[in-house]
Formats: structure tokens, sequence, C-alpha cells
């Protein structure tokens, strides 16, 4: 009976490892204020400090909400107030010389501090908003996205509506 349980447990521990292999990480969550949600397929949940971001989360951000966010090659970005961002595409893997990041900016602002994927890539880094698309030419800039029908609830989750 014991040989079983332990066979069973290092099956699921495979599974979880692969699970978790599937998933690349994006980057962190580095600090939260007020509110501040991260939603990933299909479902939403309050962001924390530490939390792991991957490829095709969105971040959103309330009226009183700001998230700071460390993406794995060191870039680093600030959400301000009622914002919501999609984490389209990153791909950092310097050593295949596959370095990309996307970033859909539908509301809000975004304050961006390149990392290494700009420095190697410098057509790794496009920010898109609804009307423009914006690529990296230095080291830094600021995107501020206005929603023309003032709707606030198409950016705040449910459970904040």
């Amino acid at each position: 009976m014991r040989t079983i349980l332990i066979i069973i447990g290092l099956t699921l521990f495979c599974y979880i490892g692969m699970a978790k292999a599937e998933e690349p990480r994006a980057g962190f969550v580095k600090n939260v204020s007020g509110q501040a949600f991260i939603e990933r397929n299909n479902v939403t949940m309050p962001a924390n400090v530490n939390d792991r971001l991957i490829e095709k989360d969105t971040l959103l951000t309330g009226r009183n909400g700001s998230m700071g966010i460390i993406l794995q090659d060191n870039s680093v970005m600030s959400i301000g107030s009622d914002t919501r961002l999609v984490i389209s595409k990153f791909l950092f893997e310097p050593s295949d010389a596959k370095l990309s990041f996307t970033a859909q900016v539908k509301k809000g602002t975004v304050v961006y501090l390149t990392g290494l994927i700009a420095k190697l890539n410098r057509r790794g880094v496009r920010f898109e908003t609804p009307t423009t698309v914006c690529g990296v030419r230095g080291t830094h800039f600021a995107i501020k996205v206005t929603d023309p029908s003032g709707d606030v609830k198409t950016l705040l989750p449910k459970i904040m509506q």
C-alpha cells in the first residue's frame, strides 16, 4: 500500500512540474496599491505582491489602484489607476535570440522602463493602443489611453461593479 501511495505522489509531482513548465513566467508583481487585479483564463483574482505573471494575463486597476511590475528581462512597468493592460506576448530566451514583448493598453496609464529585450532587440518591444502602436526608441516612456465613452464598467472586473 505504501509503495502505491509513493508512486501516486511522484506521478502527481511530475504532472504539476510539467504544468508549470508550460507557462513560462513573464514577470511578477512588485507592489500593489488599492484595487488591482490579474485576469487569467477568464478568472479575475486580486493582485498581490510577488504574484507571477504569464503571457495573456490582463492587469486591471480601479479608480484608486496602481501596480508595479518587473518583467523577466528586468523591464519595469508602473500601471496607474483605471487601467487595463494585456500581456499579449512575452518571450525571453536570450541564448536562442528569442526576445519579444507586446502589450495592449486598452485604457489607462502605463510607464515603462526598458530591460534587456529592448537593448538586445530594438524591434522586440511593442505597445498597442486602440488607435496606435508604440515601439521603443529610448529607455523609458509613458502612455495614457483615455476611454472615449467614459464607461468605467468596461474596465473593472465584475467583482468591483
